[in-house]
């Protein structure tokens, strides 16, 4: 790979979200969702991977592979446990982990929102309510205020998902089971994020739009964006329209919304197919990943070229990754991916980082802990780590790129 070498500061990285990993976030409206009885949830999140108490083992073991960047979340229930009442230890304990990442020469990227939101916000109507948005802008500022060092800050994860894969959750929810999630969260099951529908076009962009004048304010050499999910987008013949339509709902208006921003986030991990009878899924007889998506690491290319396409701002791919078991079909879809990364940046695109979902096996929301995306394997019953050999071969691609 003599001439495949990248920008210099570009940031090669692994990224994780802080309620799937952290552990214990009793406080947040997942936490409810998951110990309601009938739940939508496969199994509670419990301790998850105990990355609140260690955060710096796992980074050490990131540096370890050579990886530059670690993507992470900050969780507003731990930060505002109740409306108005800030925890300055949660505050500190997030500064500690941006000051460990500097330490170790890897560029902290923060995201604020990454599905969840404290209790009392989601019993206030979530990202539906009218405070919503200055609510989270005020938890943003406050957040960004604190750490020092950021390189670059997300303030909400997949803020199209909703729209584009709402039926997919409200058809995993039976009727007993969103009753008992609703007597949970005290609230509709639409103040959660993932049931948010088409309140991410209103208070979810608004939160957006005042989440990053709040972090700017305070910080305004910091780099803010948002990240989208993006499928690659193909049609069956006949069915145009109907992929028309869906990128038309589903992906333009966040795309124009980054307009402002300082990077859009592009979150691939396979291709949808679009169909004349509007449904949509995977290329009929494909290959499919535990998750049931289609396995086409090719995907991340034709992303890659599309948004340089309809968007003007730099890309960081946040997330890319291989769910299952297979990890000798891990490291062939890292290889496979970053490859067609590499080659829609030749042709233009202006794509200045890679993270790899997901650094641990972690909590994967209702499908429970089945779901293995990690470079590094968790013990369930010990919290032991062990990194997996797909996690040396990124290593490897990362030293062959530099």
């Amino acid at each position: 790979m003599s001439d495949a070498r990248l920008p210099d500061r570009f940031l090669w990285g692994a990224a994780t979200a802080a309620h799937q990993v952290e552990g214990d976030n009793r406080l947040s409206d997942c936490w409810a969702l998951e110990h309601a009885t009938p739940s939508l949830f496969r199994e509670p999140s419990g301790d998850a991977a105990d990355q609140y108490h260690r955060f710096a083992e796992d980074l050490r073991l990131l540096a370890d592979l050579g990886l530059n960047a670690y993507r992470f979340g900050v969780e507003w229930a731990r930060v505002e446990p109740k409306p108005g009442e800030v925890s300055n230890a949660a505050l500190d304990h997030y500064a500690q982990c941006v000051a460990l990442c500097r330490d170790l020469g890897i560029a902290p990227v923060v995201t604020f929102h990454h599905f969840t939101q404290p209790l009392w916000m989601a019993r206030l109507g979530g990202m539906g309510s009218d405070e919503f948005p200055s609510r989270f802008a005020e938890y943003c500022g406050r957040v960004a205020s604190t750490l020092d060092g950021v390189a670059l800050a997300c303030t909400l994860n997949e803020l199209n998902l909703p729209l584009l894969a709402g039926s997919y959750f409200q058809d995993r929810a039976p009727q007993a089971s969103r009753e008992a999630a609703e007597t949970a969260l005290g609230a509709p099951l639409s103040s959660f994020f993932l049931f948010s529908g088409e309140a991410v076009l209103t208070g979810g962009l608004e939160a957006h739009r005042q989440a990053r004048a709040a972090i700017r304010s305070v910080r305004p050499e910091l780099s803010v964006g948002m990240t989208l999910a993006i499928s690659e987008e193909d049609a069956e013949p006949g069915a145009e329209a109907v992929r028309a339509e869906r990128l038309k709902t589903g992906y333009l208006p966040f795309l124009a919304a980054v307009a402002d921003d300082d990077f859009v986030g592009v979150q691939t991990y396979s291709r949808t197919v679009s169909r004349a009878d509007g449904s949509r899924g995977a290329v009929r007889d494909a290959t499919l990943t535990t998750m049931g998506w289609e396995d086409r690491p090719e995907a991340l290319g034709a992303v890659c070229r599309w948004v340089s396409e309809v968007c003007t701002r730099p890309i960081y791919v946040t997330e890319n990754g291989y769910p299952g078991t297979n990890d000798p079909r891990r490291s062939e879809f890292i290889t496979a991916a970053i490859a067609g990364m590499k080659a829609a940046m030749d042709d233009g695109a202006d794509v200045r980082g890679y993270f790899y979902w997901s650094l641990l096996d972690n909590f994967e929301w209702m499908f429970g802990y089945d779901q293995k995306f990690g470079l590094i394997e968790v013990n369930r019953s010990t919290q032991v780590r062990r990194v997996k050999p797909s996690a040396e071969i990124y290593s490897s691609i990362v030293a062959e790129y530099a």
